[in-house]
């Protein structure tokens, strides 16, 4: 069958990603403020890549025979229409989700087989029924896993497909890169030159923040693990035939089981390949020992949660957390010995304040990681919190829950208290001697590296 994966996105002027936030998505618009606008173009220029999932059917669909082709929307409705495709696959998202019905309405007007899958849609199928789409539930790689169906099969689906069966990670195929790379390549340009693309070591996430994060709810809570030779194979593989050297792990947690992150760093290092890394972690999983192997193994950058300077505020909103003087220590740690930090921030926790907030900021002047992010809390549907909060949602888009905006009536907050101390987070954090001169710092150390790989791979090929 020819296939199209019509990955559609509204058009704005800052960056949506539908594989972040448990690829319910995120849109980086920053604030309002000069410098928060410059900000937000830079980042929409310096990263764009798919969802894993979607990247990961297009390789199911591969193997079992199909032509697939995929579409981020560079193309009008009209164009599409016009195509001749035998099935439409949409990845879902609370992000794009109107922009999502608008074309899935357009294509089941010329009677267009339209398949929506991901974790949104997974947890609110409803939109996407009444405009006429049949939602995969679950993870749904595994409902295309070694399934060579007909088109005809595909018209006999029930209007929600109950898939929860689950092969190992390891059965499954090598996600459909290959066609990815036919439409852009993907990037991510805080890690370094060249391609970069998401890749997972686990699936599932046992954390009791779950209140307010979507990443159980397709995964679910359960551990499930890559087994590190699987793991290279695939990393090896689409450095040979894409020259790929940049990886974004998109594990909830990446070292949540430390023995089997051990186990891929040791993997790497002794297959003498040079990778460049990403990872998303908890410090409560990080010590010095494991933080030196992920640098040996080409880790350059590592996301974590600071989420408030507060700990009353954090175990409101159930925050597995350390104290504070931990997270300095091992955060200064990490980026002594050359790895760039990513601390994330939320602002408007259920129990947080203007005047509490702005001691959060304050915090992170003082961590000073290479980088840090602020975002918005946001009780998302399918979550726990959502349940506590639905009867107090002020948005009526689903394209609003950006994490950038407040979407329920705060006791504390104003939606204007919002937009000022986003606004303000971004320009104090930016906009200080201290970042300005660690930046610069890591821009010749970036350099220099760079040069030093240059040389060396010279002299081995020679």
């Amino acid at each position: 069958m020819n296939i199209l994966i019509l990955d559609a996105y509204p058009k704005k002027n800052y960056r949506i990603s539908k594989d972040l936030n448990g690829a319910y998505g995120t849109a980086n618009n920053y604030g309002t403020s000069l410098f928060s606008r410059l900000l937000s173009s830079y980042v929409k220029y310096s990263v764009d890549f798919p969802p894993l999932y979607a990247t990961q059917v297009c390789g199911e669909l591969l193997n079992c025979g199909h032509n697939v082709t995929y579409c981020d929307t560079g193309k009008s409705i009209k164009e599409l229409k016009s195509e001749k495709y035998d099935l439409y696959i949409m990845p879902s998202s609370i992000v794009c989700h109107e922009t999502e019905i608008e074309y899935l309405k357009e294509l089941r007007k010329e009677n267009k087989l339209v398949l929506v899958i991901g974790p949104f849609a997974t947890s609110n199928p409803e939109k996407y029924i009444e405009a006429g789409g049949i939602v995969i539930k679950g993870e749904p790689e595994m409902f295309f896993h070694k399934s060579i169906k007909k088109l005809s099969d595909f018209k006999k689906l029930p209007k929600i497909v109950q898939n929860f069966k689950t092969y190992e990670i390891d059965e499954l195929s090598f996600p459909g890169w290959e066609v990815i790379f036919k439409n852009y390549t993907p990037k991510l340009r805080f890690l370094g030159p060249g391609a970069t693309i998401n890749i997972n070591a686990s699936r599932g996430c046992p954390y009791s923040c779950f209140y307010y994060c979507v990443y159980p709810l397709q995964q679910g809570r359960h551990l499930r693990l890559k087994s590190p030779k699987r793991l290279l194979d695939e990393m090896i593989y689409f450095n040979k035939n894409l020259n790929v050297s940049n990886f974004i792990f998109r594990d909830p947690v990446f070292s949540i089981n430390r023995e089997h992150t051990k186990e891929i760093c040791k993997a790497i290092i002794k297959s003498k390949y040079r990778f460049r890394l990403a990872i998303e972690t908890h410090l409560i999983n990080i010590d010095e020992n494991l933080a030196i192997l992920l640098k040996k193994a080409g880790v350059k950058l590592i996301y974590v949660g600071v989420e408030s300077q507060d700990e009353d505020v954090r175990k409101n909103s159930k925050r597995a957390s350390e104290i504070n003087s931990s997270k300095i220590k091992k955060i200064n740690f990490l980026e002594k010995i050359g790895i760039n930090v990513k601390a994330m921030y939320i602002i408007g926790m259920p129990t947080d304040s203007p005047s509490n907030f702005l001691k959060t900021i304050n915090f992170a002047k003082k961590l000073n990681s290479s980088f840090a992010q602020f975002n918005v809390f946001t009780p998302y549907p399918g979550t726990p919190a959502y349940s506590e909060y639905k009867d107090i949602i002020t948005k009526k888009k689903y394209e609003e829950f950006t994490q950038t905006q407040l979407v329920f009536k705060h006791k504390n907050f104003k939606d204007n208290d919002i937009l000022k101390l986003l606004n303000y987070s971004y320009k104090s954090y930016y906009l200080r001697i201290a970042w300005i001169k660690k930046y610069i710092r890591i821009k010749i150390r970036e350099v220099i590296k760079t040069q030093y790989e240059k040389i060396f791979w010279f002299s081995i090929r020679l």
